[in-house]
């Protein structure tokens, strides 16, 4: 396991109730666990979709989009950055 930031943005801070937080997880999907088991309930529904969907969440590490991957494939390193926010859209 892994130390990893994890910070949230937008409507995602909102139902989480957490700007930033560390947590200790070696792949992504450990990290979503994590994260269910410290949220709000409106953000466990976001999280409890199996893999992030683009259409409800947008997750980066260290700045890239790592969304339509599969989480337990999506290992985490030491002072690894994650980003979580909700799909922009406009036009």
């Amino acid at each position: 396991m892994v130390c990893v930031s994890v910070k949230m943005y937008a409507t995602v801070r909102e139902a989480s109730g957490i700007e930033e937080v560390q947590v200790d997880a070696s792949n992504l999907a450990e990290l979503l666990e994590a994260l269910v088991s410290l949220a709000e309930p409106d953000l466990k529904r976001l999280l409890n979709t199996g893999a992030p969907r683009s259409d409800v969440l947008v997750v980066l590490l260290n700045g890239r989009n790592i969304t339509p991957m599969d989480p337990s494939s999506v290992e985490l390193s030491e002072g690894d950055e994650v980003a979580i926010f909700p799909p922009v859209s406009g036009g």
